[in-house]
């Protein structure tokens, strides 16, 4: 057994936040839990966050539990429960995690992460190779896998016509650039098994591109049969069928009998929607619920004293965005005022109280090789009085009114809370739009466009590669994606983005991204203020679970198949 470490998070000034103290529990829990026996022994990260004042972290990710070595048993439902219920399933619409666990468990990618979340292994694919010139990717497919039963399709075999389709499909119609279109050119159909895909040009981290459920590979007759029916009765290649999507109750898979991989040791899965993670983990203990994902507080420490608490670090970035196209935040005077006006140190504290979340300071997470501490001293210190200097010389100085949605959680409602506190000292009201994150992606997109949404809260998770957060979050290609809903547009950002994408050389990589980090940090665009870990409450009785640093549910995959006693 190994007791988990509770990080203690320091308190919130009494004298600086006597208000809010009634809204927000800041006092700090320290000490240590112990898990049971009936989980495995790498079952709580003694660090679940990185320190965003150290450089060349590795990301410790893939912890596991139950029990490996017993002969699995057949049969069950995999209750799981999330907070939050999916707007879409079409995978060039969708926008939240939330979404993932569906369709990853319904449908395929040629690619996948491996278990440590590390590197992409083939899926639908078998092999590839590269040509010299790095603009042309040979793809094998395997010739033995068969669509579910739809509407339209017929459960037919996946050839390289249904790769070329739904690869120059995302490319096409992506809102979030799922594949890269700067660089993929088109597919190339050589027989029913194999694909070349050309490039506009050399794409370094291409292959992690395809491991997004933004690429699945999906039957155009059911895509274009089905219309805008399709992102709630999805077909694909995976292990499980969708059978029912019932808006913010539930989520019900069923075991695909025809599946060509591993045939799964559950019937199937059933994802319940609970937005408190206190009844979670009640949930967990009366045995309705086998995995209770995201966690978040108290719910936390509660998991860890039952011994049921699952903990990895994840690659994510928290933070706060501002329109910087319209309103007030149009202003990098202001966004700086903003910034200014909140001490990130005691905000961080007062959020995260189990030590499931860390302070950050950038948009790019400390995994990532391509982080540099330096960039961490241009986030501007707490100082109240500039803020208020800056915001007259801006031409607010009675302040202004100013609007910030959020997807509600226990962390967004506390973060959203204490902002108000600290931008009404310097005379800025908040407005508080708080709903469901399905409501929350449809109000982000395009927010730009208008001075109705100013600001906005989310967590962004990408692998440690610098493409997965900067591209996002700074390519003019993203504009009309959740990633870029503050409407970030830079045709000297866009230049140095392509060009870093396009090589091989970490080095020669890092040093562009360091330029393109350099450039939006003095523009203000927001507040990244938190690395959060990954928080499960997982039964006993639950076995060969693994909890990655995407906090992906893999049920059945090349290295696990989650079976229960």
């Amino acid at each position: 057994m190994r007791k988990g470490l509770w990080q203690q998070s320091r308190i919130m000034s009494a004298a600086a936040l006597t208000v809010m103290l009634a809204v927000c529990a800041l006092s700090a829990c320290a000490g240590q839990t112990e898990t049971n026996s009936s989980l495995a022994a790498e079952t709580t990260a003694s660090v679940i966050t990185p320190d965003a004042n150290a450089t060349g972290q590795t990301l410790d990710a893939g912890v596991s539990v139950g029990n490996t070595e017993a002969a699995a048993k057949e049969g069950g439902t995999l209750v799981a429960s999330m907070p939050s219920s999916p707007l879409t399933l079409d995978p060039v619409e969708y926008s939240t995690v939330y979404e993932d666990h569906i369709m990853y468990n319904v449908l395929e990618t040629l690619f996948v992460w491996d278990k440590e979340y590390k590197n992409p292994i083939p899926l639908l694919a078998t092999d590839w190779t590269v040509s010299e010139d790095g603009l042309a990717y040979t793809i094998n497919l395997r010739d033995d896998v068969y669509f579910q039963k739809g509407k339209y399709c017929t459960g037919r075999k996946m050839t390289a016509e249904d790769v070329k389709y739904s690869l120059e499909r995302s490319k096409e119609e992506s809102a979030t650039d799922r594949i890269c279109r700067d660089f993929f050119d088109y597919v190339e159909v050589v027989n029913d098994t194999q694909v070349i895909l050309h490039m506009t040009s050399p794409a370094g981290p291409f292959i992690s591109q395809l491991t997004g459920i933004g690429t699945a590979i999906l039957p155009k007759e059911e895509v274009e049969g089905r219309g805008e029916e399709f992102k709630t009765h999805i077909v694909g290649t995976g292990p499980f069928t969708l059978e029912e999507l019932v808006t913010d109750e539930k989520v019900v898979l069923k075991r695909n009998e025809n599946y060509w991989g591993t045939k799964p040791h559950v019937d199937g899965i059933l994802f319940k929607i609970v937005s408190d993670s206190n009844q979670a983990i009640n949930a967990v203990q009366t045995g309705e619920i086998d995995i209770a994902m995201y966690l978040q507080g108290e719910a936390i420490k509660r998991a860890g004293d039952e011994g049921v608490l699952l903990q990895t670090p994840s690659s994510s970035v928290t933070y706060v965005r501002f329109n910087l196209q319209n309103g007030p935040t149009k202003d990098p005077k202001v966004r700086k005022a903003l910034t200014m006006a909140v001490d990130i140190d005691s905000l961080v504290s007062g959020i995260y109280q189990y030590g499931e979340g860390s302070r950050a300071y950038q948009p790019l997470t400390a995994y990532s090789w391509a982080y540099n501490t330096d960039y961490n001293k241009l986030v501007p210190d707490y100082d109240p009085e500039g803020a208020m200097a800056l915001l007259k010389e801006a031409g607010y100085p009675d302040g202004f009114t100013m609007t910030l949605y959020i997807g509600s959680t226990t962390y967004r409602d506390k973060m959203a809370q204490m902002l108000q506190y600290y931008w009404g000292e310097i005379g800025v009201k908040l407005d508080i739009k708080s709903s469901t994150m399905a409501e929350w992606s449809a109000a982000v997109l395009d927010s730009w466009q208008a001075d109705t949404l100013n600001s906005y809260g989310v967590s962004w998770n990408s692998s440690p590669d610098p493409y997965g957060f900067l591209d996002k979050f700074f390519g003019t290609a993203t504009l009309h994606a959740s990633s870029n809903a503050g409407g970030y547009t830079n045709a000297e950002v866009d230049d140095l983005l392509k060009e870093a994408f396009s090589l091989t050389d970490e080095g020669k990589r890092s040093e562009l991204y360091g330029k393109v980090m350099e450039t939006v940090m003095n523009e203000y665009t927001g507040i990244y203020y938190a690395y959060e870990g990954r928080n499960w409450g997982v039964s006993g009785k639950v076995h060969d679970v693994i909890l990655r640093a995407d906090s992906e549910l893999l049920i059945a995959t090349p290295f696990n198949n989650i079976w229960i006693e």
